[in-house]
């Protein structure tokens, strides 16, 4: 073919007859994603004859375990009274609050994160409440039947979100409520360890001290010739309470027992329990501080419960029964009785300062007349939870400097108890 004089043609196809087989090898190279795969093949077969473990599927009410053998019975036994703790509880619901919201369905959920569980107790109530949903029960009933695990605030939630069709977005608020107070319950451990420990190590050295090396002293004291009248009165004290302790050992235990009996008596009355939270109120910096808390749960309680849909008086009720402090339980029921006789919560809170300091009953006045109770409901919470962080950080920071101090002081009177009197034989020697 020519065009403008050029010769213009399509080259002949040189077949090599080699190149079927670079393909094949090129294509070979390229089958592994991995330089060594090959090698570990081996260690893959091993991962694949792997068995993970099969978990229980145990349903209560359903699992009989009468002809089981003792071995059973007793695992059961002890699984069946081991505790749920927030952090499983708070990844629970925020997990549900996720899949509900992809789209799939409760019981399915349900049964795929009771087999993520690695708590065993919280698995077979999963596994329970599964069962229970696909007979006909709704999420919050199944629950309701651990009310050792699910408590009235929660199932409220649960039931509201149920009954207005959004499940998914009452329980990220669930999860995020209980997120909170797990945090907050670990920074209360958290400020609470350090005077602990140090406490328990002092106490651990001290009877180290009066039962081991104090004898030993004493035994070479009296070889020395020192008499009991001659010892300063730091050692003549740690010796009485040597002697109380190696002696009279029984006698402590029988009377620390019998106190304690006694005040758990008065705590099991209506007068001693009441008696006994006021006083917990009334404790220097801790009763501050466990005033604060309480007014936290119960103004971020009121306004996840009235958000989520339920009426004043039903979140007040359940609100009420989650407060530890029967103070506060009382006080709500006053609340909830003025509210049913058409008052108002701001109303009844202003008369309590000491519960409530004034600023809480204002906003809430605020948020009556505004319509807007839930969202400064939150507000007050988010407000206080910011003043207890601060106010365990200033406590930990004061906590440290005093133990020092009184490590200090008891291993300075402790040496003083031991080595004086050893001054006092190396000066009668010479």
């Amino acid at each position: 073919m020519e065009f403008d004089g050029l010769q213009i043609g399509t080259p002949k196809k040189t077949v090599n007859k080699e190149a079927p087989e670079k393909k094949e090898q090129a294509a070979d190279a390229t089958d592994y994603i991995v330089d060594g795969a090959s090698g570990g093949r081996d260690i893959l077969k091993k991962i694949k004859r792997i068995v993970i473990s099969e978990r229980d599927d145990v349903i209560y009410g359903v699992y009989d375990n009468r002809d089981k053998p003792f071995s059973v019975k007793f695992n059961d036994f002890l699984i069946d009274r081991s505790s749920v703790s927030l952090k499983d509880k708070s990844y629970f619901f925020h997990m549900l609050a996720v899949m509900v919201d992809a789209g799939i369905p409760v019981v399915q959920a349900v049964k795929s994160l009771a087999g993520r569980s690695d708590n065993p107790r919280f698995r077979r109530i999963l596994n329970t409440i599964a069962y229970s949903c696909e007979h006909g029960f709704k999420l919050a009933d199944a629950m309701d039947r651990f009310e050792d695990v699910f408590d009235d605030f929660e199932i409220g939630i649960v039931k509201s979100g149920e009954a207005t069709g959004h499940l998914n977005t009452m329980l990220f608020q669930l999860s995020s409520e209980l997120d909170k107070k797990h945090d907050l319950s670990l920074k209360l451990w958290g400020a609470a360890v350090y005077p602990i420990a140090v406490l328990s190590v002092l106490f651990l050295v001290t009877i180290g001290m009066l039962v081991w090396v104090f004898p030993t002293l004493l035994n070479m004291l009296t070889e020395g010739g020192i008499v009991a009248g001659d010892l300063p009165f730091a050692t003549r004290a740690l010796l009485t309470l040597q002697t109380a302790v190696t002696d009279y050992w029984w006698a402590i235990l029988m009377v620390v027992f019998a106190l304690f009996g006694m005040f758990k008596m008065y705590v099991a009355t209506s007068y001693g329990a009441v008696k006994w939270d006021y006083m917990k109120l009334k404790i220097p910096i801790v009763g501050g501080l466990l005033r604060r808390l309480y007014v936290l749960r119960f103004v971020s309680m009121i306004g996840l419960l009235v958000e989520s849909g339920l009426p004043v008086i039903k979140s007040l009720k359940i609100t009420g029964g989650a407060l530890s402090n029967r103070l506060y339980r009382i006080k709500t029921q006053e609340v909830i009785d003025v509210v049913k006789d058409g008052g108002k919560i701001s109303d009844s809170l202003s008369d309590s300062e000491y519960l409530f300091p004034p600023e809480v009953s204002q906003m809430i006045r605020v948020g009556e007349k505004s319509a807007s109770l839930a969202k400064i409901s939150i507000k007050i919470s988010d407000q206080y939870q910011r003043e207890i962080d601060n106010s365990l950080k200033k406590i930990s920071s004061v906590f440290e400097p005093v133990m020092i101090l009184f490590v200090g002081l008891f291993v300075g009177l402790l040496a003083l108890a031991v080595m004086a009197p050893i001054f006092n034989l190396s000066t009668l020697i010479q």
